[in-house]
């Protein structure tokens, strides 16, 4: 996660904040704002956005495929189930 200032004055201000070497700081060098991740790596913010979205899509694209293999074997499975009680009981609702 991206490490957090508090800004303002007075008492209720004084929470620590990351140094700018811990995992997440962000820090403004030369009018672009540098992230530092955990791995260590200096990246724009729009860099780490970027990486961030492409693991995000990646992690979906995973869950989707896996999500239409369970689709697919429980047809499968629904149709074995007709066929072995012949279709009678499809659609038929027990109390």
């Amino acid at each position: 996660m991206l490490g957090r200032a508090t800004r303002g004055g007075g008492p209720s201000s004084a929470t620590t904040t990351k140094p700018p070497h811990a995992e997440g700081a962000a820090r403004s060098t030369g009018g672009a704002t540098v992230v530092v991740t955990d791995a260590g790596q200096e990246v724009t913010v729009s860099q780490f956005i970027a990486q961030l979205d492409e693991a995000a899509r990646r992690r979906l694209d995973g869950m989707h495929q896996r999500l239409r293999l369970l689709e697919q074997q429980m047809e499968t499975l629904e149709a074995e189930v007709g066929k072995a009680s012949g279709g009678s009981t499809m659609g038929t609702t027990y109390a």
